[in-house]
């Protein structure tokens, strides 16, 4: 009989700090935002992400939520949708 190893993924666990980082990198792309951008669906779904990932503890969804995110509002401005309103 052959032994197999058996990985155990432990989540990581997030301090404080990383969340409070992590929301305030969103909250510079959601506050002031062109209604253009608020307007949009990808927007929308991006804070659902965010959201249910915070409600969770889920780091890596809201991780990747946060990256379309800023993805999203990075394409936005370089389109020529609109003109760049954060830092």
């Amino acid at each position: 009989m052959i032994k197999r190893r058996i990985i155990v993924r432990r989540r990581t666990r997030r301090t404080v700090e990383e969340w409070e980082r992590g929301w305030d990198l969103a909250m510079s792309r959601i506050d002031g935002a062109p209604p253009i951008v608020k307007n949009d669906c990808i927007f929308h779904d991006c804070l659902t992400v965010l959201n249910g990932a915070f409600a969770d503890g889920n780091g890596l969804q809201f991780e990747l939520g946060l990256n379309g995110l800023i993805d999203f509002c990075a394409d936005s401005v370089e389109i020529g949708n609109c003109e760049q309103w954060w830092n």
